[in-house]
């Protein structure tokens, strides 16, 4: 039982980890196995509907499938009492969002280790599974003891976010607006692997130049600025060592049209080994206004 009297069957509960908007994440053990593991409980007043709860249910339960290094393992889901949860593997490091608080901005060195892991790991997600993350951010991206970068909440996102727009909170369906794709703001129905391109070319930016695309404006203005002409200063701007490469292989993933953006993972990947290699990228500069940065030829 944890602090708070919640008890779930083969697990005992220890302190708190994190806590949001729509579930708490436990430090915990699975008594069956004695392993240490972490477990996310939903917020009682989350999921309103049969339907909804049978999704979350089917969708985590799929992503117990997954078998990469880069992803967090989902070991268990289940109900007790009315509460949802999952039981995942326990990562002993930080979020880069933490990261960011501490230091302020990611090297260009390790932002590219992260696009890498990052890149793989969702590959591996969209080819085999056909799943898409719909909330990628700082947040949701941690490093273990061993400095292996672990992504969290693949594949269970896009279910709870279907749970938020039962719960009439529609302002939240979507995502994070700073690293929201435009795609999931034009609530397209044939969501793919684009959008998570365009949430990791936000989260980048963020990463590299310890600024999100569009600051100091409210939610609705970030949301607005993404699919209009607005576009964020060249990451150079800010990381006067990130290298031409980078900044442009920013423009193209952030581009606002889908079809303008990198096609698929694979196409992404060639470009990031070139990158590493010094070579030519594949993709070439946007107009102004296609994308969400701005990438200026004569620096």
């Amino acid at each position: 039982m944890s602090d708070d009297g919640i008890t779930l069957p083969n697990l005992r509960l220890f302190a708190v980890l994190g806590q949001g908007g729509t579930a708490t994440v436990y430090r915990a053990q699975q008594i069956s196995t004695g392993r240490p593991v972490a477990v996310k409980v939903l917020n009682a007043d989350f999921v309103r509907s049969e339907e909804d709860v049978g999704r979350f249910l089917h969708e985590a339960q799929a992503c117990a499938q997954f078998r990469h290094r880069n992803i967090v393992r989902v070991y268990d889901v289940g109900e007790q009492g009315g509460l949802y949860y999952f039981v995942m593997e326990l990562v002993e490091g930080y979020t880069f969002a933490r990261y960011l608080q501490r230091k302020g901005q990611v090297s260009v060195s390790d932002v590219l280790v992260i696009l890498e892991a990052v890149a793989g790991a969702l590959e591996y997600a969209w080819n085999k599974f056909r799943v898409v993350h719909c909330d990628l951010k700082p947040d949701n991206l941690m490093v273990d003891a061993d400095g292996t970068i672990k992504v969290m909440d693949l594949g269970v996102s896009r279910s709870l976010l279907t749970a938020r727009a039962a719960a009439g909170a529609h302002e939240e369906i979507m995502g994070t607006p700073a690293y929201m794709s435009p795609d999931q703001i034009y609530d397209l129905p044939d969501l793919d692997c684009r959008a998570d391109i365009y949430s990791l070319g936000a989260t980048a930016y963020h990463l590299l130049t310890g600024s999100v695309l569009f600051p100091g404006r409210t939610d609705q203005q970030v949301v607005d600025a993404h699919i209009g002409p607005n576009f964020a200063r060249d990451p150079r701007a800010l990381a006067p060592t990130a290298p031409r490469a980078l900044a442009l292989m920013l423009n193209r993933m952030l581009a606002k049209d889908r079809t303008l953006r990198y096609p698929n993972w694979e196409t992404l990947a060639v470009d990031i080994a070139r990158l590493y290699a010094g070579e030519t990228l594949l993709a070439t500069p946007l107009q102004p206004g296609e994308s969400s940065v701005a990438f200026m030829e004569e620096w």
